[in-house]
C-alpha cells in the first residue's frame, strides 16, 4: 500500500523525528512505546488540526494507538455539528492539544537529554542508528 498522497513525501522521515523527540513516548498517557509489543502499544504521530500537508513540528503530536483513537473518535463525533460547536470544541481542541503538546516536550526533552548528554560522540551516533526508524 502506497503512502496517502496528502501526506508529505518524507513523512516516514517527519513521523520518525516527531516520535525521537518524545522519546517513543505518548504525550497523552506518556505509556513509553519504544518496543510496542502488540498494536496498542504503537506510536503514531498526529496532526494536531487534522490536515496531513500541515508538517510544522507545533502542529505534530505522538500519541499511543489507544490515545489517537480515542482523540480521533472524539473530533469525529463533533465533525456533523462543526458549524454549531466550533468555539465549543474546535477552539477546545486546539487549545488542549496545544497544551499536551507543550507538556510533553518539556518533560520527554529533559528525558532525551538525559539519555544523551554523557555520551561521546561515537556512542550517541551508535544510539541513533539503533533507534527503529521504520516504525
Amino acid at each position: 500500500m502506497g503512502l496517502d498522497e496528502r501526506y508529505h513525501q518524507e513523512w516516514k522521515n517527519i513521523s520518525r523525528y516527531v516520535r525521537e523527540l518524545f522519546t517513543y513516548h505518548c504525550a497523552s498517557c506518556g505509556k513509553d512505546c519504544r518496543s510496542p509489543s502488540n498494536q496498542e502499544d504503537l506510536l503514531h504521530v498526529h496532526h494536531i488540526d487534522e490536515n496531513p500537508g500541515n508538517n510544522d513540528l507545533e502542529n505534530l503530536i505522538p500519541l499511543c494507538a489507544v490515545c489517537h483513537l480515542r482523540i480521533e473518535k472524539e473530533a469525529r463525533l463533533h465533525a456533523p455539528f462543526h458549524n454549531r460547536q466550533t468555539e465549543l470544541f474546535v477552539e477546545t481542541y486546539h487549545t488542549a492539544m496545544q497544551s499536551m503538546r507543550k507538556n510533553a516536550v518539556e518533560h520527554y526533552a529533559g528525558l532525551q537529554k538525559s539519555l544523551t548528554a554523557d555520551m561521546s560522540p561515537e556512542e550517541y551516533e551508535s544510539f541513533v542508528q539503533e533507534r527503529d526508524w521504520d516504525q
